[in-house]
């Protein structure tokens, strides 16, 4: 792509205009947020003085967009710094400004009247050139082109964001009646490589592709529920994480999303698909009409399936809908024996295969509702999308599945499960039956490290494309291009001289197979490699240390065994900071604890946009000890220079305010919410570059190892100069930690862990500039971490984070 779009326009500043517009500036992007001038003045308004030329009137509904995107959660903006390139207007005053837009990108309400009023608009002061979409759900391009110019048609799509746009990776791309083909390349090319989104080429028919199968299948629950008799929580139980589904399964997802929302679509896809075979389902149940009556959306009035309330002692509860009587009930236990059967089984693929082919009830449900959403997606093709993957991808990006209908029909097998299926009276579609004649007994196959997916078109499988700079670890894998490995990480050949150390543990804790092989990559990168990324395709990079293990160590008291677990990974991330060729990590998603660690042992870091990195020890009674205290005093007080004496400067720059925010930091257990936060917290240096999606991550990397070299790589040196503030500054720390305790802020045991930060960080017991090396460091954390270790409150935290995953203040 040659063209660069560097300035845009968003027009209607509701909860997603701001939201992309907030996505927008993210990744850099001038943009301008504009909406309509309100007709009248409201009592408040006219109590702040404003009229109606006031400017804060006019900008009234952009200004409020921008506010609700900067108070979000979860967060809509990296860091609230980047909402300064956001320019709030109006259309009236501010048309103009659209002259300037590359692309200008249309959120208003969902009435074509409207949209088209606004593209007229849009019209007056359109440049040539300029890309115009809009977000629409559901209304086509071919009716919103109507009695618009060629100039606007030929630069016309649609591209339709999913909430909250930061998050969400699906972006559905419709093309228009004349839609020029070097438009589509520029917007998919923008939104997949600058916005970071997973781009589904859909059809002009309603709802596109992710909606039109997502909302069918919410509808036939709710229709497989009353027909056998089941409860909202035993339905969302069957569809949540059981069968790769979120958290938020169908009934809290739909609370998300609002009901009126979810009629709304509903509707449109009825009005649009007469021909639609399932076309009724899409006529909701009659509870869903009587809960819109009584404002029951959802989330937006604080009541739908679900109501958050608070029990007689005052502890938080939410009770669950009863959809025949409309009143909320405690929510009662699931018991279905399929469904615990599935839940104690490991693995997605294979809890679903035991549900869908169970008997009882819960089986009946998981068959019925399975069997309509996959023989309805097989049958929108080619009517929505082209082929299999953009409907996975789909699902998968849009809905946030594991796993799309194709690929869980495969899991289900596909000849077993079309068996059971006939055998209840199903029609299968005519293309899967011949695709089973014809020997093919799935939708995907791999072969050398090669995915194929079955197409309608040719009968056969076709090569997945994979864009050229994403690198896919398994298939590496597949081609023999794993040079070491053990149970815990493998070290791969990923081409022009570069390895990459993959870690696959679970949660990619950090253990002893890891710190085996990042000593043995290290050795093999050193005399083989010309560079080590240090990356891996899980949800998350690493979730830190190995805590039960941990635990266990401590509560056995083998303290040897347990300094011989720090030393070792200390050793291992000092070998990795000093090796003779460079190491870059990229991480993506929690990088916590250890997870930090080893990033910032790296010479640099390519962090994807969704990073979340922390030093969490303080939150489970330890301090950071494989090298994250030392590594975060660095980066605090690196910048600051030595005065020499003659100079200009009579003193050395107090060290007390770094520190301090060094200590604040690690104390506090501080985790960023995004890689740039990260950069602000001290995790990362502002030298280390932000990737956007995820998936030219390992690329980006590997590029940046082949730059280093190129400049002409150094090995950097250990450290015996480093300056540290002594024991005056440690008094000041605990001075201050006394004053948190006697006030109530923090317990005994979080000043108990936080003076061990701060020992550490003040280096010990010496006086103020005194010069110590990494290693002095170092040996501090450790007999920090391992004392603290044998404290029953640490072992308190530990064990109640192990069991609920939440934090313990004790």
């Amino acid at each position: 792509m040659d063209r660069a779009i560097k300035k845009c326009a968003v027009i209607g500043a509701g909860v997603m205009g701001a939201t992309i517009a907030a996505q927008l500036a993210n990744v850099g992007i001038d943009t301008i947020l504009l909406d309509i001038v309100l007709p009248e003045l409201t009592d408040d308004d006219k109590k702040r003085g404003l009229t109606k030329e006031s400017k804060a009137f006019r900008n009234k509904l952009a200004q409020n967009g921008l506010n609700g995107a900067l108070k979000s959660k979860p967060a809509s903006f990296y860091i609230p710094e980047d909402a300064k390139l956001i320019t709030i207007g109006n259309l009236e005053d501010n048309l103009a400004w659209l002259s300037d837009a590359e692309w200008i990108i249309e959120v208003v309400v969902e009435r074509l009247d409207i949209k088209k009023s606004v593209f007229e608009k849009i019209e007056t002061v359109l440049k040539p050139g300029t890309i115009i979409t809009s977000n629409t759900s559901g209304i086509p391009a071919r009716a919103m082109c109507e009695d618009r110019t060629e100039a606007f048609r030929s630069h016309f799509a649609i591209t339709h964001f999913f909430n909250p746009p930061r998050y969400m990776k699906l972006l559905e791309i419709v093309r228009g009646p004349d839609t020029l083909p070097e438009v589509i390349e520029i917007l998919s090319e923008t939104c997949e490589k600058v916005l970071g989104k997973g781009i589904v080429y859909g059809k002009d028919t309603p709802n596109f592709v992710a909606n039109r199968i997502g909302i069918f299948g919410l509808l036939y629950s709710m229709q497989a529920m009353i027909d056998l008799g089941l409860s909202i929580e035993a339905v969302d139980e069957m569809t949540g994480p059981v069968i790769g589904h979120p958290k938020s399964a169908s009934f809290r997802t739909a609370d998300l999303v609002g009901l009126d929302t979810i009629v709304h679509v509903a509707n449109n896809v009825y009005e649009g698909v007469p021909d639609d075979e399932k076309r009724e389902m899409f006529t909701p149940p009659e509870f869903i009409q009587k809960m819109i009556e009584k404002n029951m959306l959802g989330s937006k009035t604080n009541l739908g399936f679900y109501k958050k309330t608070k029990d007689k002692e005052g502890k938080k509860a939410i009770l669950s809908l009863d959809y025949k009587t409309l009143e909320h009930t405690p929510q009662e236990k699931v018991k279905l024996a399929s469904l615990e059967t599935a839940k104690n089984i490991s693995g997605t693929s294979a809890k679903i295969k035991s549900l869908f082919f169970a008997q009882d009830v819960g089986g009946q449900f998981t068959f019925r509702t399975l069997t309509e959403t996959l023989i309805y997606s097989a049958k929108r093709i080619p009517e929505i999308a082209d082929n299999i993957v953009n409907v996975d991808n789909a699902m998968k990006w849009g809905f946030a599945w594991k796993m799309g209908p194709f690929e869980t029909w495969d899991t289900l097998g596909v000849g077993q499960s079309v068996a059971k299926m006939k055998e209840a009276g199903y029609q299968i579609p005519v293309w899967i039956q011949e695709m089973l004649e014809s020997g093919k007994e799935s939708f995907y196959k791999r072969e050398a490290g090669t995915l194929y997916s079955y197409d309608l078109a040719s009968k056969d499988y076709e090569e997945v494309p994979v864009k050229p700079g994403i690198i896919l670890l398994p298939s590496l894998k597949d081609r023999e291009k794993m040079v070491a490995g053990n149970k815990g990480a493998s070290l791969i050949d990923i081409g022009d001289g570069v390895a990459c150390l993959e870690f696959h543990t679970k949660m990619n804790a950090m253990g002893d197979d890891i710190i085996a092989m990042v000593v043995k990559s290290a050795d093999i990168v050193s005399n083989d490699f010309q560079g080590l990324v240090i990356a891996n395709h899980a949800n998350n990079f690493s979730a830190g240390a190995n805590l039960p293990l941990i635990l266990f160590t401590a509560q056995e008291e083998e303290w040897d065994e347990l300094e011989w677990m720090v030393k070792a990974f200390q050793d291992s991330l000092m070998k990795l900071k000093y090796l003779d060729k460079p190491v870059v990590a990229a991480p993506a998603g929690m990088a916590l604890g250890g997870g930090c660690e080893i990033c910032m042992a790296s010479d640099r870091v390519r962090f994807a946009a969704e990073t979340y990195m922390g030093l969490v020890e303080a939150g489970v009674g330890l301090v950071p000890a494989g090298g994250g205290t030392k590594e975060l005093l660095l980066r605090n007080t690196e910048h600051l220079f030595e005065v020499q004496k003659g100079g200009l400067y009579p003193k050395q720059i107090e060290l007390m305010p770094f520190v301090a925010r060094a200590f604040e930091t690690i104390a506090m257990a501080k985790v960023a919410t995004s890689g740039p936060e990260a950069v602000k917290l001290g995790y990362l240096r502002p030298t280390d570059k932000m990737t956007v999606n995820r998936d030219y991550l390992i690329e980006d990397a590997k590029n940046t190892i082949l730059a280093m070299n190129m400049e002409g790589y150094q090995q950097p040196r250990p450290r015996d100069d480093i300056r540290v503030a002594g024991e005056n500054t440690f008094a000041m720390i605990k001075l201050g930690l006394w004053s948190m305790h006697e006030s109530g802020y923090i317990t005994e045991h979080d000043v108990t862990v936080s003076t061990k930060v701060g020992y550490v960080l003040c280096g010990g017991d010496v006086l103020a500039d005194t010069k110590v090396s990494e290693q002095y460091l170092l040996d501090l954390e450790r007999e920090a971490f391992v004392s603290l270790s044998g404290d029953p409150k640490t072992q308190a935290r530990i064990q109640h984070m192990l069991n609920t995953g939440k934090p313990l203040r004790n």
